[in-house]
Formats: structure tokens, sequence, C-alpha cells
């Protein structure tokens, strides 16, 4: 599977996001309910206007029932599900990519539609957390791995801390968090979250945007680490 621009990525989801909804005759404000994203963002997502983040398109996903390789790498070949010695190679220049106002996302492993991890190559573009407009949260764990750059790490309940090239941190996703590069060139970061129920499931139940609901950032001092 050759990957795309970020730019084309975007446009690709819009329009895969339209045609879905107009076979299944449903309205902007329908899915809207189905999915906890405005009618508004979905609009302007269907017409290119914005890049959603993988956060909304987790949201989106999980409202439609749809399983997230469709919407980032439409017509990317699935392997069945139930066939045990899977395996799937993504080879440089490969993957589905796409971006949002804070992250560019290169996803590895779309071909297998069910996994109990989601591995996601990631360009940090924020600075800071105003930058931001809700954390990510989901089950499970989270493995991240700085590639070059720096980033900022800010959880629900620990104090930022730094992790430099070649340092890694693993913790809890379902404490809200979220990545800011510190330095001049934008941090690259492997990130790899794992939900052991997943294997089990689609992986559309992944974030599941009902369960977690979005939120929101808090401006007050970061609370202190613990020991």
């Amino acid at each position: 599977m050759v990957a795309q621009a970020f730019g084309d990525a975007g446009e690709q989801i819009g329009q895969h996001l339209r045609r879905t909804r107009k076979e299944r005759k449903l309205t902007l404000t329908a899915v809207g309910q189905m999915t906890g994203v405005s009618p508004s963002a979905l609009s302007k997502i269907e017409n290119g206007l914005v890049s959603p983040s993988f956060d909304i398109i987790k949201r989106i996903c999980d409202g439609l029932g749809l399983p997230i390789e469709d919407l980032v790498a439409p017509g990317a070949p699935q392997e069945p599900a139930q066939v045990l010695g899977r395996k799937t190679t993504t080879r440089r220049g490969e993957g589905a990519r796409f971006t949002s106002g804070q992250y560019d996302y290169r996803a590895h492993a779309t071909e297998l539609s069910r996994k109990g991890m989601v591995p996601l190559e990631m360009v940090v573009r924020a600075r800071s957390v105003d930058e931001f407009d809700h954390w990510s949260r989901h089950n499970g764990e989270e493995f991240v791995y700085v590639l070059s750059g720096a980033i900022d790490v800010h959880t629900e309940f620990y104090a930022p801390f730094r992790l430099e090239a070649g340092e890694s941190a693993y913790f809890d996703s379902s404490m809200a968090h979220l990545y800011v590069s510190v330095t001049d060139e934008d941090a690259r970061v492997l990130s790899v979250s794992y939900d052991p129920e997943q294997g089990k499931n689609h992986v559309s139940a992944f974030m599941n945007a009902s369960a977690r609901p979005v939120v929101a950032i808090d401006r007050r001092q970061p609370r202190k680490a613990k020991a």
C-alpha cells in the first residue's frame, strides 16, 4: 500500500465519510448524534476543510461501526480476522498517512483489521498544551518511543516529563495524555497503543466514543508527580 500525502489522505477520509453517510441515508445531524462529533465539524471534514485527529477519526468509526482502516486506508487488502499466524509488513514509503492540527500520523499494519495493538508513527507539531482542545484517552496501555527531537508528555495525574531521542515511556492510556515538541524540529515518535481486550473485538471498539468522553484541558498548574 503506497503512502499518500497528508493533505490527500485528509480529503480521502472526508470523501469516504460522505459516501458512507449517503449510502446509509444518514443526515449530518444523525451522524453527529451517533459519533459525538458536531454536524458542523463533520461537514468540514467531508469537504476537506479540516483534517481530523486520530481521536476524532476513532469516534466517527466507533459511532458508524467502521474499522479505522476503512476510513484511513480504504481499498487496502484486509486479511481474514480469524486466521491464525497472520503477518503483515509495512515497508519504507508505505503506510496510511493522515494529519491533525497537532500531529501527523503514519499508521502501520493497516491490512490487519483485528489486532490488539495500534502502531502509529507520529510527527508532533504542537508546541503548547494550548493548541489542544481535548486530551487523548483510550482503554489499555500506551508505549511511546522518541525517534528524533524531544517531547514533553502531559498526563492527567502526573506533572509533565520530558523524553529525548532514544527514550521511552509506558503508561495507562485511560489516563488523559498528550505530547508537545520542545525542540526546534518537530519530534518524531513511535506510539503503540495496546488494549488486552482489543484482539477479541473489532478494531473499532478501541477508543469507544460513548464510553470515553472528551476530556477538557485543565489550564491549572500541573499536579506533582507521584513518588
